[in-house]
């Protein structure tokens, strides 16, 4: 089986590799979230085979590693998915749900390793629901998202690579066979790797936010295309095409997406998803109080202000607003 440890070892090694890039190259918080995403899933897998090579006369306290990581595996994930379209910080209620991972390393010594099995059964739970939360998030806010489309790609394919590991986390638990785990460690590879490759390609996404670091020459041309953006947002109203995405609206100005959403970044100080939103809400104020549209209904108002779907207007729209639009309607 000196292929596992092999493969383990690429794998691991690949992923902290990828971790310690992602703090170097930048200070953006997503980098930072899915620094330490990685790091916590090469914890779950590399304590498997360090047991079963190295240490085999510590399986509780390395099996306990591999809990505690999972435990802190899914509310990274839900902040790493937040943090690619949200540039606001996230709400101090969600360090609550990294409670389990905080109370684990005391909890599993101090009851002599009794419910060590429980809680690999019961951690495993919990990853999954985490998971289904996040696509969740992406999809009750996917006309929003996928404006970001190079961003929401990126969603879509973290989650599919953390549920496959997570159906590999569930074999190791169910069937405890030397098999599973060369099974669990070739999939951490495959999907690590695969991560890699897709990333290279877009490299740009990860490169620091200008707001934090930029030349004077690229900070003047993020002012001159944020102008650029902002008059055609003004005058021409761009943001009621509900098809608008960053890699269209970038083909337009004739830049890459990358800097399209570098310059929204520093001109704005919001995302081009929360950019959008702005002025899409905007316009649905002006409509939902404008005499000449009072026969309009709020479902035509949303189409008018651009969103696709009444379903997200409602949503964007309360998020602001504390209220319906009816009820903004009536009481304005």
């Amino acid at each position: 089986m000196d292929y596992i440890f092999i493969i383990c070892t690429l794998a691991v090694g690949h992923s902290l590799f990828m971790a310690l890039t992602l703090l170097i190259i930048g200070k953006k918080r997503a980098n930072r979230l899915l620094a330490l995403l990685l790091f916590l899933l090469a914890l779950r897998v590399g304590k498997s085979v360090v047991g079963m090579f190295f240490l085999p006369g510590m399986v509780y306290e390395l099996s306990a590693v591999g809990v505690v990581a999972m435990a802190a595996i899914g509310p990274v994930l839900v902040l790493l998915v937040k943090s690619l379209f949200v540039t606001s910080p996230p709400s101090r209620n969600i360090y609550w749900h990294f409670l389990p991972a905080a109370l684990l390393p005391f909890i599993l010594p101090l009851s002599g390793w009794k419910v060590l099995g429980p809680a690999y059964y019961t951690i495993t739970l919990h990853v999954l629901i985490y998971i289904i939360l996040c696509y969740w998030l992406v999809w009750s806010n996917r006309s929003l998202f996928r404006t970001d489309d190079l961003k929401w790609k990126w969603a879509l394919n973290l989650l599919a690579a953390v549920s496959l590991l997570w159906c590999s986390f569930v074999l190791q638990v169910t069937v405890y066979q030397r098999l599973i785990y060369a099974v669990n460690v070739i999939t951490a590879a495959l999907v690590f790797y695969a991560l890699s490759l897709w990333a290279i390609k877009r490299a740009r996404i990860f490169l620091p936010d200008p707001r934090q670091k930029s030349e004077p020459t690229d900070t003047e041309a993020y002012e001159a295309l944020g102008k650029q953006i902002r008059q055609m947002l003004e005058a021409e109203q761009i943001f009621t095409d509900p098809n608008l995405t960053v890699t269209s609206l970038a083909a337009r100005l004739k830049v890459q997406p990358y800097l399209l959403s570098r310059a929204i970044n520093y001109f704005f100080k919001k995302s081009f998803s929360e950019l959008l939103i702005q002025y899409r809400i905007k316009k649905a104020e002006q409509l939902l109080l404008s005499p000449q549209h009072k026969n309009y209904t709020v479902e035509a108002i949303a189409f008018e202000s651009g969103f696709n779907t009444p379903s997200a207007f409602y949503a964007a729209f309360k998020k602001i607003h504390k209220t319906t639009p009816a009820r903004f309607k009536v009481g304005n």
